[in-house]
């Protein structure tokens, strides 16, 4: 029986992720507690705010040991929009602060400096694309027809993974690839809400919480 875990450190969008997973039939778990995470089948991890502040939640409620134990079991593990960019080594969002340090990389501003029209934060619907535009992808939450399809972004930072194939897709802010889908192994994040994004979001929820 799926046991779907949203982890609650007071910084994620719950109340519309748990409607989103209720809407597909999925029961879910929104706590903070240790135990009840380790015992979970899939978990996610939302997100929205200041990186260091986030970070700071996760570890004040010793939360970090617990995600990272849940991973090494090979259970999936889902991150959202901030959710996602926790996962990475590092931020420079306000500072320098360490991530989780599943997805090796780090999480940089997006820059106007060569485009003064663009506007930060980056809010709106983009379409994804897979890494160097392949017609097929192999991915668990991210397949062949989420991709040209559209989603909700907000945010203003992003993250740059070290190695390109943990890159799983990415969308065109004016003349910059934001990462969109990142994978490594049973680790998973989105920079976009999929709560947010209508079928194309719940599909894409959908797809994880089915993962075995």
């Amino acid at each position: 029986m799926k046991e779907i875990t949203i982890i609650d450190y007071g910084c994620g969008n719950l109340l519309s992720l748990g409607r989103a997973l209720e809407f597909l039939g999925y029961k879910n778990l929104v706590t903070s507690d240790a135990k009840k995470i380790m015992n979970s089948s899939h978990v996610i991890l939302p997100g929205v705010g200041a990186f260091g502040n986030a970070i700071g939640k996760i570890d004040e409620l010793n939360l970090r040991e617990s995600i990272l134990n849940y991973t090494k079991s090979g259970r999936p593990l889902l991150g959202i929009c901030l959710g996602m960019q926790l996962l990475f080594s590092k931020s420079y969002e306000f500072g320098e602060h360490e991530g989780l340090g599943l997805i090796e990389g780090e999480v940089i501003k997006i820059s106007s400096k060569s485009n003064k029209k663009i506007k930060i934060p980056h809010i709106g619907w983009n379409e994804i694309y897979s890494l160097n535009n392949k017609k097929e992808i192999k991915n668990k939450i991210i397949k062949e027809s989420s991709i040209g399809k559209s989603f909700y972004f907000v945010h203003s930072f992003y993250g740059i993974t070290k190695k390109k194939h943990y890159t799983v897709s990415f969308c065109k802010y004016s003349d910059i690839s934001i990462t969109a889908v990142v994978n490594k192994d049973n680790i998973f994040g989105c920079q976009f809400h999929p709560e947010k994004s209508g079928k194309n979001g719940l599909t894409v929820l959908k797809n994880f919480c089915e993962i075995k």
